[in-house]
């Protein structure tokens, strides 16, 4: 018995000795908060995909937080305890969050290498420190039937009237050439606010935002963007009008959400689409496959050009060096890559491959301009109710 218990004596110090040393070496993982607003499903997914691909090298446990896309930004971030890195798109949400985020929470710049010239400059930077990164970037697309447009006598499409007269062949076969998910308040706006820089310039774009920045009522503004000769939406809002009226445009499409454009590519209804790059991915293979995508089409030169798509962006809130890892790993080739595969959007890099025709098109494109414009919908903080007012408005005046 004695000697039982002498062994014992020994064994326990080696034992608790031993799981000490299993904690040196099997430490747990740290924890890091990030947070997603104004994200799709299949964006957001991706992220964290990425996300936890680089959390899981460095031994970081990263929890989630997806802030409700109805209230604004500001009111939901918290003054105390916030998030690590908050992801969100250009526009009235990069503004607030920036509003929220410690000064002293940035990275420096020599993180983000190879990034092309267009998203450099859309970089958030101060004093040599980067407190917004973009990361992934997208566009609005027309897309064409290619099948139709190759049996067409439309040799090549690189202005509205290159559209138009595609349309009007399309016309005689198709009731309704084009539709778009007009019923979407947001995309409509997006919509018309793109045509509106690709007819009468970006100058025309920067208005309509200052407009629906600086006036509250949802009705006055509709007035203030289109009524006028003068106005900044009115030649847009007269083009699309004038389609309408010819026929061109289906009479539901500001009714339509995104299912049915879908289901009106998928049946061959109609020959020309707009969308989003988010929208594309999200449409079945054996449907889109059929299309071609191109820009909105413009009589100005490229460098005059600036095109609407959402700039995803990474915002550090917290000064943290978990975070400025995680930040420079986005950036990283490796990870930009993941990111574009994971949710079909258009890398940040200049050169990186691309899972696809779409996002090498896409990053190209913006390569050629300038950071795109995130969309008007996005310009200042609208409520559901105002964004659906004033979208009926404009729509209301293009079927009158």
């Amino acid at each position: 018995m004695l000697k039982t218990k002498k062994i014992l004596f020994i064994a326990l110090p080696v034992i608790i000795a031993a799981l000490a040393g299993a904690c040196i070496f099997f430490s747990a993982p740290k924890e890091f908060s990030v947070a997603f607003y104004r994200i799709d499903e299949r964006q957001r997914q991706g992220i964290t995909d990425t996300l936890n691909k680089i959390a899981n090298g460095k031994n970081i446990n990263v929890l989630y937080t997806t802030y409700n896309s109805e209230k604004s930004l500001k009111e939901q971030i918290p003054l105390a305890k916030k998030t690590g890195i908050i992801f969100t798109s250009g526009g009235f949400p990069l503004e607030e969050a920036l509003d929220r985020a410690a000064k002293s929470a940035a990275i420096p710049m020599e993180k983000a290498q190879g990034l092309t010239s267009s998203i450099q400059s859309a970089i958030v930077s101060e004093s040599g420190m980067i407190r917004a990164l973009p990361i992934l970037s997208s566009h609005l697309e027309v897309d064409i039937d290619l099948a139709e447009f190759n049996n067409s006598n439309t040799k090549y499409i690189v202005t509205w009237n290159d559209v138009e007269k595609f349309m009007r062949e399309q016309k005689r076969k198709k009731e309704s050439p084009m539709v778009f998910a007009g019923g979407n308040a947001d995309f409509l706006l997006d919509f018309i606010g793109a045509m509106a820089e690709s007819i009468d310039g970006v100058s025309s774009y920067r208005e309509a935002a200052k407009i629906l920045q600086e006036t509250k009522n949802p009705y006055k503004a509709a007035k203030l963007l289109c009524d006028e000769p003068d106005s900044p939406l009115a030649t847009s809002i007269k083009q699309i009008k004038a389609w309408y009226k010819l026929g061109f445009i289906h009479p539901g499409a500001f009714s339509m959400q995104y299912n049915d454009v879908e289901a009106f590519a998928s049946s061959r209804l109609s020959s020309v689409l707009f969308m989003s790059l988010e929208n594309h991915r999200d449409m079945a293979q054996k449907t889109i496959s059929r299309f071609t995508s191109i820009y909105f089409p413009s009589e100005h030169a490229a460098n005059e050009r600036i095109f609407t798509g959402n700039l995803y962006y990474a915002i550090p809130m917290v000064k943290s060096e978990k975070g400025a890892q995680i930040m420079a790993e986005l950036a990283s080739t490796e990870n930009q890559e993941n990111l574009s595969r994971a949710t079909g959007m258009a890398p940040v890099l200049a050169q990186c491959r691309v899972p696809d025709k779409q996002a090498n098109d896409a990053r190209y494109w913006i390569a050629c301009t300038e950071a795109p414009l995130p969309g008007l919908s996005k310009e200042a903080y609208l409520s559901k109710k105002d964004k659906s007012d004033i979208a009926a408005e404009l729509a209301s005046r293009i079927k009158n």
